[in-house]
């Protein structure tokens, strides 16, 4: 793929994401719309997954970029909600099946164990039994069904490794086109989401009425992400998804040092706009597990290049001037948008914000609420810590959520869903559960290390790590957005050969 039409298939692209945002806000403000549209992109994904799986494997992997909790589409009957990240997983795995059983009846076993290879396979196995552990454990604790079937729904995207294996392992004889396609799409997915953040940093910092009366309720109710006032004034745009992001900070970070080398300075630019983005993103989110995590990760990515590759440590070191310059550059870009003089703006920011809001580690409604989880859902796990409660288990705490205090006063609140991801997966998992999971993540990192395409591979570990830090205090490696990198990160680390986008 040449440079040029690689810049086709990114337009193409963020085009289509930007459609796809536009319909569902159409769905939003009109219900009967929002029907319409899923059924038809769930058919069109249908009939373009039968042509080409890779082409309904590129609309699943777009969807979990920019879709949070993948609302962005949904089907609703009464108290039945499907969502339209469901119902492409459903769709993507269907016409996988009918595809390898057309294989199977045609080229036998042998050829469709080839196409079926997994890296990491015995990990990925041990993994899958934990998984199904926690469903049978869940179901005969007597947990609720409903509860284990939603909290288990989640690590049920794992399968998607399957398809993606599949295409991988069929298509890597021809120059990894689907590995191309999918660095444009998750390009546009970067781009886009971070034109979404600040254009709404700069709707809501003025008060726009679209923004107040159509865009929240709209960004609430498709689960896209949080958008608060903050006690300082300052607006909050958080979305789950901005994870992706801020992983893109290495990724451009890692490329801007490949293209100084070759002293392509257009694509240097690229790079550098596209760090001082996700800086500004990071900054926007006011989310203090982005920034650990992202803080971690740079230095992650810092360090293990310094130690690979000492020749290129200038070039090293320039990567890092790019990343503290453009993190310079996305304050005055974050101040300059929320204090642009029209119409006039509302909100307020300065950096004492970020300073405070690092440091407050007690006081907030979230903060509370997450410290107050912990020593109930420590008590959880004590009572079965090898072994686990299963998916659906359920912990009592009191949070401080003005949502749960409008109907219960008090403050207690029931949940399976926990923002402590590691403790949440013991709990459901077990010790051994958890244990296998790590083991996962550290072989993968382990085995990227010995690569021997080490630049953008360390970027890819270093967003592993991203995520992993993360996870600390939200659930991601138990989400369909660390799930997906996970996997993704696995199947590129784990090629035999060089992947084709990785200088």
């Amino acid at each position: 793929m040449t440079e040029k039409s690689m810049f086709q298939k990114f337009r193409l692209y963020f085009l289509l994401i930007f459609l796809a945002e536009l319909l569902s806000f159409g769905g939003f403000l009109l219900p009967e719309f929002r029907q319409t549209a899923f059924f038809v992109t769930v058919l069109l994904v249908l009939l373009l997954s039968l042509q080409k799986l890779e082409y309904g494997l590129l609309i699943l992997l777009g969807e979990l970029f920019i879709g949070s909790k993948g609302y962005l589409f949904y089907f609703e009957q009464g108290e039945l909600v499907i969502s339209i990240r469901i119902a492409l997983f459903l769709v993507i795995m269907s016409v996988w099946l009918a595809k390898i059983t057309v294989l199977w009846n045609r080229e036998g076993y042998r050829f469709l164990l080839a196409k079926l290879a997994l890296p990491f396979g015995r990990y990925y196995g041990l993994l899958g039994v934990a998984i199904g552990w926690g469903i049978v454990n869940g179901y005969f604790r007597g947990n609720e069904f409903s509860n284990i079937f939603f909290d288990a729904n989640s690590w049920i995207y794992w399968l998607m490794i399957f398809p993606l294996a599949y295409v991988v392992n069929e298509r890597e004889e021809n120059g990894g086109e689907f590995w191309r396609e999918l660095l444009a799409v998750f390009s546009a997915a970067v781009i886009w989401l971070s034109a979404k953040t600040l254009g709404l940093l700069f709707a809501f910092s003025h008060s726009l009425i679209v923004a107040l009366y159509e865009l929240y309720p709209w960004i609430r109710v498709t689960g896209a992400g949080e958008i608060t006032v903050m006690e300082s004034g300052f607006v909050r745009i958080f979305f789950q998804s901005q994870i992706y992001v801020l992983i893109a900070m290495t990724t451009a970070a890692a490329a801007a040092v490949y293209f100084k080398l070759l002293r392509d300075k257009k694509k240097l630019l690229y790079c550098y706009i596209v760090i001082l983005l996700s800086a500004s993103v990071a900054i926007i989110s006011f989310s203090r597990s982005f920034w650990i995590g992202l803080a971690a990760g740079l230095l992650v990515y810092w360090f293990i290049s310094l130690l690979v590759d000492k020749k290129n440590w200038q070039a090293i070191f320039l990567s890092m001037g790019f990343t503290l310059s453009a993190a310079i550059l996305s304050i005055a870009l974050v101040f300059g948008i929320v204090k642009f003089p029209y119409p006039r703006p509302t909100a307020a920011f300065d950096l004492s914000l970020l300073s405070e809001r690092a440091g407050k580690i007690s006081g907030e409604a979230g903060v509370s609420s997450r410290w107050n989880l912990l020593p109930p859902l420590l008590r959880e796990i004590k009572q079965a810590p090898l072994l686990g409660k299963g998916f659906g288990a359920t912990v009592t705490y009191k949070t401080q959520d003005p949502r749960v205090l409008e109907q219960n006063p008090s403050g207690e609140y029931t949940t399976y869903a926990f923002e402590w991801g590691y403790l949440d997966i013991w709990l459901k998992l077990g010790l051994i559960g958890l244990l296998v999971y790590i083991a996962l993540l550290g072989k993968i990192f382990i085995e990227g290390i010995k690569t021997s395409y080490k630049l953008l591979c360390i970027s890819l570990l270093s967003g592993l790590v991203m995520i992993m830090v993360t996870s600390f205090f939200s659930p991601y490696l138990n989400h369909p957005l660390g799930i997906g990198y996970v996997i993704l990160t696995s199947l590129i680390l784990g090629q035999k050969k060089k992947p084709p986008f990785l200088p």
